[in-house]
């Protein structure tokens, strides 16, 4: 229901932080009430691949610790010692299929993606650098020419980024290489649960 996230950054460039937080609440307890009449809220919708990437693998670990029975077409039947055909070997496999889709799609959300980028800290550390320099947007780097030609077109500025620069390039480039790999291992992840879902679309209830 409350996103910790939203209560910690709602009273940022407020005046008065305490307002803030209680016009914050007021619309947590606006969502609340619309994820009770139609299921979802107005906020879920602003990034509908986010919620959905935290909603649906706890349900499924949720389906996965409470259920009460597993697809009957999964496992084998057999016939036990009283003669009765049973079926035992579904529950195993289906947890296997469930905690696959749970790690994929955690895996496929950048905020429990379980590979990280090694060169964070470097980069974050050569960011905050750039930007004490430089300006947030390299600002600080413009030439005079840039500056004037600003000037002749009624304001705004010329952007420089860090790569720009030899001291910063090196580690901007392995940083954003290592950003492609982890976006690419992200979107197989999507993929791969994606198709899991397909097969198991149906099975889910309990």
């Amino acid at each position: 229901m409350w996103n910790k996230e939203g209560v910690l950054i709602c009273g940022l460039g407020e005046k008065n932080k305490i307002i803030a937080r209680i016009k914050y609440f007021r619309k947590c307890c606006r969502w609340s009430l619309q994820r009770i009449a139609r299921g979802y809220a107005d906020c879920d919708k602003w990034n509908m691949c986010r919620y959905l990437q935290n909603l649906i693998p706890d349900m499924l670990q949720d389906l996965r610790n409470e259920r009460h029975g597993s697809p009957g077409f999964l496992g084998e039947n057999y016939t036990n010692e009283d003669g009765i055909l049973v079926n035992d070997t579904c529950h195993e496999e289906w947890d296997k299929l469930l905690d696959r889709m749970i790690f994929l799609w955690r895996e496929s959300n950048e905020y429990t993606c379980t590979r990280q980028n090694p060169y964070e800290e470097e980069y974050s550390k050569a960011h905050k650098e750039f930007t004490e320099k430089y300006g947030f947007l390299g600002e600080k780097l413009q030439t005079e020419k840039e500056l004037e030609e600003n000037r002749k077109r009624g304001g705004g500025g010329t952007m420089h980024f860090m790569d720009e620069l030899p001291v910063y390039k090196e580690i901007t480039d392995r940083y954003f290489a290592e950003e492609k790999k982890i976006e690419a291992y992200r979107n197989t992840s999507k993929d791969e649960e994606m198709d899991m879902l397909k097969e198991c679309f149906f099975s889910l209830w309990d």
